[in-house]
């Protein structure tokens, strides 16, 4: 026993000896200063810098947004609300999909990618979010006293001119030719937003209007384009220019259709167009 203990007073002494570090010039080897310093005071000094150090970062992540990057970290307000966020970006996620699904189904619709027997029944641009695959028969889509439902509205003439081709649905003819002089500004016939403005092969470059009230409006074979798809109209506004443009076409002219609440109207019996 009296051995362990002087072999701890021996261990406590040695820690406690002071040793002296000097710094020497190296030209001349004169002493430029030197420092006593003991092992116990190294080891000291080194915990409180260790102390001090643990401190700081403890502090940086406690009081600083730092510690939201922390896995598992964060109070419950921000989990909250990144639920939130993410149920957000779920619902924008289904609208735009929605939305694809809509403009690409009234595109086929309204560009002959119909079948035979039947079309899809597109509703209004409000229903973007719940768009119907609801059929309906193509013998359902003659015009009966569809006239009445439309009288309300006023439409602007889309262009004047002499009418080449007549409505014709039994020849897949779902609109009227006009036929009209070069660079003709051709006009949106109602306020409404533009769900398609492009180019087709048969049809050249078209530009399919959403109106209110589930009317849409369609100008095919245009030589120029002068809005861009998603762009809000006004009525009687220039939105093409008179063309030539696709294949289905044997001259200048516009090729003009109406649609309303998913099936083709005669435009002739609302717009006058000579």
């Amino acid at each position: 026993m009296d051995k362990g203990f002087h072999l701890k007073r021996k261990w406590w002494d040695r820690i406690r000896d002071t040793y002296r570090i000097s710094i020497l010039d190296d030209e001349n080897l004169e002493e430029v200063g030197s420092y006593n310093l003991s092992l116990l005071s190294f080891y000291t000094l080194i915990s409180v810098i260790a102390f001090v150090l643990a401190g700081l970062v403890i502090s940086f992540i406690v009081f600083t947004p730092v510690k939201r990057l922390i896995p598992g970290y964060g109070d419950i307000n921000d989990n909250k609300k990144f639920i939130e966020l993410s149920k957000k970006v779920d619902e924008l996620e289904k609208e735009v999909s929605a939305y694809d699904t809509y403009t690409t189904g009234l595109k086929n619709m309204l560009t002959g990618g119909i079948h035979n027997s039947s079309v899809e029944k597109i509703d209004s641009l409000e229903a973007l979010k719940s768009v119907r695959p609801e059929l309906i028969n193509q013998d359902d889509l003659a015009e009966t006293n569809r006239a009445k439902e439309l009288d309300f509205l006023k439409f602007a003439t889309p262009v004047s001119g002499k009418i080449s081709a007549g409505f014709n649905p039994s020849t897949r003819h779902f609109g009227v030719d006009i036929v009209s002089a070069k660079d003709t500004p051709i006009k949106s016939i109602l306020d409404g937003v533009v769900i398609s403005a492009e180019q087709s092969v048969s049809t050249g470059n078209s530009v399919y209007i959403q109106h209110q009230k589930n009317v849409v409006s369609v100008y095919k074979h245009n030589s120029v384009l002068l809005v861009k798809t998603g762009d809000v109209v006004k009525t009687g506004q220039a939105v093409a220019i008179i063309g030539n443009s696709g294949e289905m076409t044997t001259g200048p002219h516009l090729h003009f259709e109406m649609w309303y609440d998913g099936k083709y109207v005669n435009p002739e019996k609302y717009i006058g167009f000579q």
